[in-house]
């Protein structure tokens, strides 16, 4: 009998201590964590450029940067984006209409709509404001995206759109950098996490040269956190190809974190606050598949990476497993 009391003690220790470190949180491989003692402090032991940004806008009210290119350019009405973009959409759904010069490609412009979910939910939207694209719900809104050029006359011209609002999901099956956790939690059997993004952020109008004398563009996306001590940001990187009179989505990938989580109080009113982060960089490469360079994510400060190739079947970059 003491031996089998004996075992079940044994085992309920062991059930305790594995509870006890698999509940513990695991930071991702591509954290930098910083505990400073003041929230003053915060911005800098943030070492990303994104980073502080969000940090200057939430905490500092620096003025959001007009990412999309609201102020249209000469020619460009938010209607006749509407139209041209999204085609049989109530124009009352409507919420942000933005173009801007591609520097990629000359008198050429990017282009995106975004209409909620419905004529109520846009009029609650842009009370106090003139456009937003952000959201607390996976997904807000129907999203389209464009490019133009100008005709003989200067007026602009539709070249290429996506066909329907983008539904592509950010997947994290393969990254070093946290999971939202409003993703995070409709992941389960197995599945990687993966959701459509809770806000548009802006262009991204780096030189992405994925195919010769075909640049691609970008657009940045993002997910927040609100937290009774703190928060967190996410964001990821759509890239854009031309295929003809179609706008295709071909990498859709995580590229950053950061995350305040407030601790201890200290007697002067001033609290810890323990600062953790992740960023990394894509890179077009040399070597090419079916005339598509390949694509190399990396961590900004460390040693991870990953390679992506164009997969013909699938009209879109894939991981090098």
């Amino acid at each position: 009998m003491r031996s089998m009391k004996n075992s079940a003690f044994s085992l309920l220790k062991s059930l305790l201590l594995c509870l006890a470190l698999c509940s513990t949180p695991v930071a991702p491989a591509g954290a930098a964590t910083t505990t400073v003692h003041s929230l003053d402090q915060v911005r800098g032991a943030t070492k990303s450029t994104e980073g502080r940004a969000v940090f200057d806008q939430q905490m500092n009210g620096a003025p959001q940067p007009d990412g999309f290119g609201t102020h249209l350019p000469d020619g460009f009405t938010k209607e006749w984006l509407a139209a041209q973009l999204a085609p049989g959409q109530d124009i009352k759904r409507l919420t942000l209409a933005g173009a801007k010069p591609w520097p990629q490609q000359p008198n050429k412009f990017v282009a995106v709509v975004c209409l909620a979910r419905s004529v109520k939910q846009a009029a609650s939207e842009l009370k106090g404001v003139t456009s937003s694209c952000a959201g607390f719900n996976d997904p807000d809104h129907d999203v389209w995206f464009g490019v133009f050029g100008r005709d003989a006359g200067g007026s602009p011209k539709l070249v290429a759109r996506t066909e329907a609002a983008v539904d592509v999901p950010v997947r994290w099956n393969d990254t070093d950098l946290e999971v939202p956790q409003s993703v995070g939690s409709d992941a389960s059997g197995g599945n990687s996490a993966s959701g459509m993004p809770e806000s548009w952020l802006r262009f991204d109008l780096a030189p992405y040269q994925l195919h010769a004398g075909d640049p691609a563009f970008g657009v940045r996306v993002g997910w927040s956190e609100g937290y009774s001590g703190g928060g967190a940001s996410y964001e990821a990187l759509y890239l854009f190809q031309i295929d003809g009179a179609k706008l295709r989505v071909v990498f859709a990938q995580p590229m950053m974190f950061t995350k305040d989580l407030a601790g201890d109080w200290h007697k002067d009113g001033t609290r810890d606050h323990e600062v953790s982060e992740g960023s990394n960089v894509l890179a077009v490469l040399a070597r090419t598949s079916d005339g598509f360079h390949d694509l190399r994510l990396r961590e900004r400060r460390g040693k991870w990476s990953r390679t992506f190739r164009w997969s013909a079947p699938e009209q879109r970059y894939i991981v090098v497993k």
